[in-house]
């Protein structure tokens, strides 16, 4: 990778903001070079309960819209089939649990719309290729996208690695990104209610 591209990554890399939060990743190794992969060769190499579970949001969020024009007549129906995309949504969570390969298992320190930092016992090469699976908290998904280091630099005994996304569907980007604005939102709650708490403590 020249130093060109190197700059032309990181820029996008700080596209989106980063939130500090350790969720679970898998991170393996590409055994290709992920620049010279088409969008059909990327989405080839997707998981199917991935594209399964990205297929049943879409559904799900499509079909409420559509009754929310019905206006007071759609209530009950509605509330029903927001029950029923719950329970889906549970069964999915399993389901793409099962796709977690402890060998390849980092968590990561932050991570936002356009790219993740992972903490790693070894360091990773700028240029390198990593697949990817992000298990989002709070049951909000999963994502499987290719990501490329950028760069690795130490933090006491481990390694700091920022990854950019390089493949990455635009339903799944936007997955993220509102996962990470619900984690900051609840990271702001917390941080009042403690603010509150030590005030009152005083």
């Amino acid at each position: 990778m020249d130093q060109n591209q190197l700059t032309q990554l990181k820029e996008d890399f700080a596209d989106y903001f980063q939130i500090e939060d350790r969720i679970r990743i898998n991170a393996e190794p590409l055994d290709k070079d992920g620049a010279n992969l088409s969008k059909d060769d990327f989405l080839a190499l997707i998981p199917e309960p991935f594209l399964m579970a990205g297929e049943m949001m879409q559904l799900n969020s499509s079909s409420l819209r559509s009754l929310s024009r019905l206006g007071d007549v759609a209530d009950e129906l509605c509330r029903y089939l927001q029950h029923m995309a719950r329970k889906m949504d549970l069964m999915m969570h399993y389901v793409l649990q099962q796709q977690d390969q402890i060998e390849f298992r980092y968590y990561t320190h932050s991570y936002g719309g356009s790219g993740l930092c992972l903490l790693s016992e070894q360091p990773m090469q700028a240029g390198d290729w990593l697949q990817l699976k992000v298990f989002l908290a709070q049951g909000e998904g999963a994502v499987f996208c290719l990501g490329q280091v950028i760069e690795c630099r130490p933090q006491q005994e481990q390694w700091l690695v920022d990854v950019v996304y390089r493949h990455i569907r635009d339903e799944d980007q936007e997955l993220i990104v509102r996962a990470s604005l619900h984690e900051q939102t609840r990271q702001l709650k917390l941080k009042k209610e403690r603010r509150y708490a030590d005030d009152a403590s005083e």
